[in-house]
């Protein structure tokens, strides 16, 4: 039998709540550095890094504030993370351009990131994900989780 895997849905979705706030924040004070600390937090994501931001963020304050309970469903880790580095890719391509001069593409890049985290964040819609099991359908290499079938009672 294979091991059903778990992802704690309330941690992404505290991922994406620090994303949306910062981002909206990186806009209105015209922060290169704040969409900066965005990009290397979301690549850290997607890494799996023990010293993600967004993960210590909800292991070491919003967790043990009783903010939000854990979220546990069984679920593949990997299409999230390809989520966050998508995230990660766009919102360094927008620090590249502000720090080139290039503001509008830079806002439209961030644009983007705040409307798909909030997609996920409202209606549990992972873009990301959804491109993930794309690929894997396709069979590219290296997107090798396929979605997890839900279980008939």
């Amino acid at each position: 039998m294979a091991e059903v895997r778990q992802v704690d849905h309330s941690g992404l979705k505290t991922g994406m709540a620090a994303t949306i706030i910062l981002l909206i924040l990186a806009f209105v004070f015209n922060s290169p550095l704040l969409v900066a600390l965005v990009a290397l937090a979301q690549l850290m994501g997607a890494t799996g890094s023990a010293y993600a931001p967004y993960a210590l963020l909800y292991k070491n304050v919003v967790r043990p504030s009783g903010l939000v309970k854990p979220h546990v469903i069984a679920d593949n880790p990997e299409p999230h993370r390809f989520a966050m580095l998508v995230g990660g890719v766009f919102n360094l391509a927008a620090t590249l351009a502000l720090l080139a001069g290039l503001p509008a593409l830079a806002w439209v890049l961030v644009g983007v990131v705040v409307v798909l985290a909030n997609l996920n964040f409202w209606l549990n819609f992972c873009m990301g994900c959804w491109m993930y099991y794309q690929l894997n359908r396709f069979g590219v290499p290296g997107f090798n989780q396929a979605p997890i079938k839900e279980q008939s009672s």
